[in-house]
């Protein structure tokens, strides 16, 4: 199972490293054929690289966070235990939001602090994915056993960094369409299960 789950977080790095032509030295002429005899299927080379990578690193960071937040309930309803595979889905979802984070960052911020800082109070979606992302991290840190065991409290904050990052997914939008509605759906729902059943 943890195969499989590493196979997975690694798609969409594959993904990216396909659509821009990075990776192995043969890329371009194994991209060619593939956009040739495949590319209805894989796509064309986006039309803005920055934004296509900005905006897989944090729609994966969200499936993730889903996948986290599944689990318990799974086991509750569904009697099917995946508990010890809860750390390793949770640190993915906190390396795509690091990914995410540290692209917007570089990017839209130059790697400037004071640019981010004054970034967080010119637009509020920054300000919840710049909260999210600290809670998540103070999570990934704390997620050893040693660790959790003492810090196991605050992982409960989980839940307020999951309101965070729905907000700062629906504000990041400029159209609220099904794709948006449906995630923040999920996100609420399963925050719902989670809350109840405490």
């Amino acid at each position: 199972m943890k195969n499989i789950i590493w196979v997975i977080a690694l798609l969409p790095l594959l993904y990216i490293g396909y659509k821009l032509g990075w990776g192995f030295k043969y890329s371009r002429y194994i991209s060619s054929f593939i956009y040739e005899h495949g590319g209805s299927f894989l796509g064309r080379f986006p039309h803005d690289p920055l934004k296509f990578m900005a905006d897989l690193l944090g729609i994966t960071a969200i499936h993730f966070l889903i996948a986290t937040l599944s689990i318990t309930p799974i086991r509750t309803y569904l009697k099917i235990n995946l508990v010890k595979y809860r750390r390793l889905v949770g640190l993915w979802a906190f390396a795509y939001a690091f990914m995410h984070s540290l692209f917007f960052f570089i990017a839209d911020n130059e790697g400037s602090i004071s640019l981010m800082y004054a970034d967080m109070i010119k637009r509020p979606f920054v300000f919840f994915g710049v909260g999210a992302f600290v809670i998540l991290a103070m999570m990934a840190i704390t997620s050893p056993n040693k660790l959790y065991a003492k810090f196991v409290t605050w992982h409960k904050l989980v839940y307020l960094a999951t309101v965070f990052i729905a907000l700062h997914y629906m504000m990041s939008q400029k159209v609220i369409g099904l794709d948006v509605a449906v995630y923040v759906g999920i996100l609420a729902g399963l925050l719902a299960l989670r809350l109840l059943k405490r």
